[in-house]
């Protein structure tokens, strides 16, 4: 009982952070996004609790194909924000499509933390699996554009690992895509 009251307050304290992330990316100021040194530590903590999360889940799992895919997905979302934050926003002078990678990275964990405080709430599990659905792959997609734009003036080594990265997501869209895809489509049945 003690454990499932902390993980309700682990997730409300979540999803709050996700919410003042998400307030950040979307108004109009003066270093808005990750180029902000709050911002940049809360999102780094809160994708330090996702590895976490990825981490208890995946010993929580039985072994199948479908639970393996799921986990490395979590894991190179997980690993992917990071190094996207860390080294190509840096370096995008775009501060547009650098807020959109924010927002979009909140947006979808403000949506799933909701789902996760409220699961007892059908409509808001669907519409984590819809959001999920269609982020995924959006997300996913302005990270490589951010990537591509940064690719010259990143370091050679930078550049090594920014172009498998990109590689990487190029062959996981699909796969994730087909991952949320098949998850909204069976539990919304």
């Amino acid at each position: 009982m003690a454990l499932a009251a902390t993980l309700h307050v682990v997730n409300v304290a979540a999803w709050l952070s996700w919410c003042l992330l998400l307030l950040h990316a979307l108004l109009p100021h003066r270093d808005a996004g990750l180029r902000d040194g709050n911002a940049k530590m809360l999102f780094l903590a809160l994708q330090a609790l996702m590895a976490l999360e990825v981490c208890a889940i995946t010993f929580s799992r039985k072994c199948s194909v479908g639970n393996f895919l799921q986990t490395g997905l979590g894991v190179f979302i997980c690993l992917f924000r990071v190094s996207t934050a860390l080294l190509v926003v840096p370096l995008l002078e775009n501060e547009w499509l650098q807020k959109a990678l924010l927002a979009g990275w909140a947006l979808s964990d403000t949506v799933r933390y909701a789902a996760l405080v409220g699961k007892g709430v059908a409509s808001l599990q669907r519409l984590r699996r819809a959001a999920s659905t269609v982020l995924f792959p959006l997300v996913a997609l302005a990270e490589l554009g951010a990537a591509g734009l940064v690719l010259e003036t990143s370091s050679e080594r930078t550049r090594h690992f920014l172009m498998a990265q990109m590689c990487v997501t190029l062959l996981g869209v699909p796969v994730g895509s087909f991952l949320f895809l098949r998850a909204a489509s069976k539990k919304s049945t």
